[in-house]
């Protein structure tokens, strides 16, 4: 075959056949501000400063077609707070302010919304709803979890709200946070899906009035844009944190407060970030420069933004302040190489732990450029590596015991044909660990019932292992299946949803 065929045949192989598009897709703006507080003495602040407040949005938020905040307080009459150091509450009617001030959408997704419990966390989602005013991070069913909500009927852009803090409360799952793991699954499984959405993560994480996001956090940043994100964003210290460009996609550690009555130690001072996106990827980001006075936001004076810029350039020496009067502030630029690095074209984490007879360790994917092939690669015991080549595409990843034989297998989706299907497919292959710590092909499958889109290995509370599938069938419908190991490979056991839409389809296979 041509490399010019094999190129025509990876470009139709996709799950979903979407519609043409133009060739360049309009700019769409997002602008997300940090921390916003409408309790304590902020409401007086705002008695004296709402109408320069409002005439200041209505210029930062010229261009944006939504704004997102971190809504740092539940809005309701309810009084029953819960037992912690510090707790919050708010009137109602602050949520329709919110929606006049400019704000489009508002998480939930942190440590303080559950302030005055779950009857608080209620009031505020059904106080938002009421003022048309988005709620991020938080489902009425706790059993859903970290779900992506899409912000406008052009369905262009997603965003997964999460909060990285356990605080023990009745009430907490319907918050999406604590399972890093499942909110990198299901990021990767929606990009997958829809590649053509930009998915932006906005965290609360990190500790208060820290200029550097730990070690750990770094990982995870990372860890979300090879899963897909097109942009991680973070909230919580109350100050202005590090930001960094990885595989050429932004990571805001912390914006910093944008309505709160803290003093000192920075909190003073904030910024704003705005992303310019299309075609599912960030193709700038901005940086606007505010500064608090009496807990509200202001454009940053000449003092204040020499301030900023001197914090950001100390802890991000990675990235370069390009001034952009236009935007009133700065584009952030990497120092390098700016382009996404891509070149590893699938959404997962590139991690997965196996584990054979003799040893349990980490699986590893990585390309290799100059041989344009992508590799499995497991450590053996005697100091080796045991490694398989991929020449084709790799769009899964993970691991999983599906044969329940007591050890942990690989489970690789490569896009390639088969022996008996010459069609350019996702495919499912199965890898075991042998008594050496080898890699050994367990199952290779040419193809499963129906058109695979993705999968994954899940435990069930039998203690069995099965694959669970995103299927297309013939007629266009998205189906939702499950195959157990029978002899030497899957079996279908049955199909749980047959969805007419493949966000439905989505959400049945998360859930």
């Amino acid at each position: 075959m041509s490399s010019f065929s094999w190129l025509i045949r990876l470009l139709l192989l996709g799950g979903v056949l979407v519609a043409c598009q133009p060739e360049t897709e309009p700019i769409l703006r997002v602008s997300i501000v940090g921390d916003v507080l409408l309790a304590r003495s902020v409401p007086a602040a705002l008695a004296h400063d709402s109408t320069a407040l409002a005439r200041g949005t209505r210029e930062w938020w010229s261009g944006s077609r939504y704004v997102i905040g971190n809504l740092e307080c539940p809005l309701t009459t309810n009084r029953q707070p819960a037992v912690r150091p510090i707790t919050f509450r708010a009137e109602p009617r602050w949520g329709s302010w919110l929606r006049l001030l400019g704000f489009t959408h508002v998480s939930l997704a942190n440590n303080h919304t559950l302030d005055q419990q779950l009857t608080g966390l209620r009031d505020t989602y059904q106080t938002t709803r009421t003022a048309q005013l988005g709620s991020l991070g938080y489902q009425p069913d706790s059993a859903a979890g970290c779900l992506p909500t899409l912000l406008g009927a052009d369905s262009s852009v997603a965003v997964l709200a999460y909060s990285a803090f356990r605080l023990g409360s009745v009430g907490e799952g319907c918050l999406c946070g604590r399972d890093f793991t499942t909110l990198c699954e299901r990021l990767a499984a929606y990009k997958t899906l829809f590649p053509q959405r930009a998915v932006l993560v906005y965290l609360h994480w990190g500790t208060e009035y820290t200029g550097q996001p730990t070690e750990q956090q770094r990982q995870q940043a990372r860890t979300l844009i090879d899963c897909g994100a097109a942009a991680v964003v973070g909230a919580h210290p109350h100050v202005v944190q590090t930001a960094e460009f990885y595989r050429g996609r932004p990571i805001l550690y912390s914006l910093g407060n944008f309505l709160f009555d803290q003093r000192g130690a920075g909190t003073d001072l904030a910024v704003q970030a705005d992303f310019d996106l299309r075609n599912g990827h960030v193709v700038a980001t901005y940086l606007r420069p505010l500064q608090l006075r009496h807990a509200v936001p202001h454009a940053a004076d000449a003092r204040a933004q020499a301030a900023l810029s001197a914090r950001i350039r100390r802890y991000s020496p990675t990235i370069r302040l390009v001034s952009n009067a236009a935007r009133g502030g700065w584009q952030l630029q990497p120092i390098g190489r700016g382009t996404p690095n891509d070149s590893l074209t699938g959404y997962f984490e590139r991690r997965a732990a196996v584990a054979g007879p003799a040893q349990a360790t980490i699986a590893r994917l990585r390309y290799l450029p100059y041989a344009r092939q992508t590799q499995a690669w497991v450590p053996t015991a005697n100091g080796g590596a045991s490694v398989v080549d991929f020449r084709f595409p790799i769009y899964a990843f993970g691991s999983g015991d599906v044969d329940n034989d007591g050890h942990t297998d690989l489970l690789i989706g490569p896009i390639k044909p088969t022996r008996f299907d010459s069609a350019m497919h996702r495919r499912l292959f199965v890898y075991s660990l042998d008594s050496a710590g080898r890699l050994q092909p367990r199952w290779r499958g040419s193809r499963l019932t129906y058109r695979l889109l993705y999968f994954k290995a899940e435990r069930l509370a039998n203690g069995r292992t099965y694959v669970r599938t995103l299927e297309q069938a013939p007629n266009g419908r998205y189906c939702v299946g499950r195959y157990h190991w029978q002899g030497f490979g899957l079996t279908l056991g049955g199909f749980l949803a047959e969805c007419r839409s493949l966000d439905a389809a989505y959400q049945d296979f998360v859930l």
